[in-house]
């Protein structure tokens, strides 16, 4: 520094010469200033989560787990519920109510040939009220009306390898 600037005195950390009214040099001054300058504290942005958050965030992953667990068991009844019926007959006869009940049944036996079991004397045509005659054909089983004459058709039946019930004229 100028010593004519005006009085001088000596910097109290390192000596250097000083104006009269300052205690440090600007050297001096910024080392201070950096001294009493806080880091933010490292430990507290990486400190492991308390225990609450721990909990909380265990929880809501048993939640989602159960709700997945839920809507996966539900998937099946999901899917029927979108799944067309079967038609009750095919094609464009004009059949009545007893018709139509017994078309129903051949397609509730059909259903128990795919699964690989008879109809049992407990299914009944609605007309004549007698159970459903069962042939075997070689290798397929056939199911008929017992008497389709009172439903006005020649022939009412199903088979395990033609599973739509047919109705003849």
């Amino acid at each position: 520094m100028d010593k004519e600037a005006g009085p001088t005195g000596h910097c109290k950390k390192c000596g250097k010469i000083v104006d009269s009214d300052q205690l440090y040099c600007s050297q001096c001054i910024i080392e201070l200033a950096e001294e009493n300058i806080t880091e933010p504290a490292e430990e507290t942005q990486k400190a492991p989560r308390p225990a609450k958050s721990r909990k909380k965030v265990i929880t809501q992953c048993i939640i989602l787990l159960v709700c997945v667990a839920i809507i996966a068991f539900q998937m099946p009844k999901l899917f029927a519920a979108f799944k067309e019926d079967q038609p009750i007959r095919r094609g464009t006869y004009e059949t009545n109510e007893q018709t139509d009940q017994c078309i129903n049944n051949l397609w509730h036996i059909s259903r128990l040939l795919q699964d690989g079991k008879l109809p049992g004397n407990d299914i009944v045509c609605p007309a004549s009220g007698k159970p459903y005659v069962i042939a075997k054909v070689g290798e397929d089983t056939v199911v008929r009306c017992p008497n389709p004459g009172l439903h006005g058709f020649s022939e009412i039946s199903t088979s395990m390898l033609s599973p739509c019930p047919e109705v003849k004229q």
